[in-house]
């Protein structure tokens, strides 16, 4: 049995905390308190997501699809289910984000949406024949930012 409805609205949490842009951490503030593993482990069992939440620094999952680059940074929220894959990495400053585009591109995807919310934040959707890639890009106000990625499969 397919969990679809669970699966996109933990994805659409990794979205949401990422976009919130008003918390320095919004993942520690989600944690804080609770232990880590028993967290996942309830998210996991109630939905079937596969999901990694850590303050200090979470992994992609080791299902993550090689033929989609990523940039460097500290990786804060990741979850899979099925063949759908989200994930929340925070990198040194706006241009490191910005990088994230340049990787798809150089990686022979195809830019087939772009977005742009000012600020230093704009989204993007690529596309290589295999994945649909959504990628988000925002400044923190420290001066950071958050790269957020969505991959779906075009099958779906």
């Amino acid at each position: 049995m397919r969990r679809t409805a669970p699966a996109v609205a933990v994805l659409g949490l990794g979205l949401a905390l990422t976009l919130s842009g008003c918390f320095a951490n919004p993942l520690e503030q989600l944690t804080n308190g609770l232990v880590e593993g028993g967290v996942e482990q309830i998210i996991e069992d109630q939905t079937g997501v596969d999901v990694n939440i850590d303050g200090s620094g979470a992994s992609l999952p080791d299902n993550w699809p090689a033929d989609v680059p990523t940039v460097d940074g500290q990786v804060i929220f990741s979850a899979s289910a099925d063949s759908t894959f989200s994930a929340a990495i925070t990198v040194a400053d706006a241009a490191a984000a910005q990088n994230a585009f340049t990787l798809l591109i150089d990686a022979g995807f195809t830019e087939s949406a772009f977005f742009d919310l000012g600020d230093g934040t704009s989204s993007k959707a690529f596309e290589n024949g295999t994945y649909n890639v959504g990628v988000i890009t925002a400044v923190n106000e420290d001066g950071t930012a958050t790269v957020q990625y969505t991959i779906v499969p075009l099958t779906q």
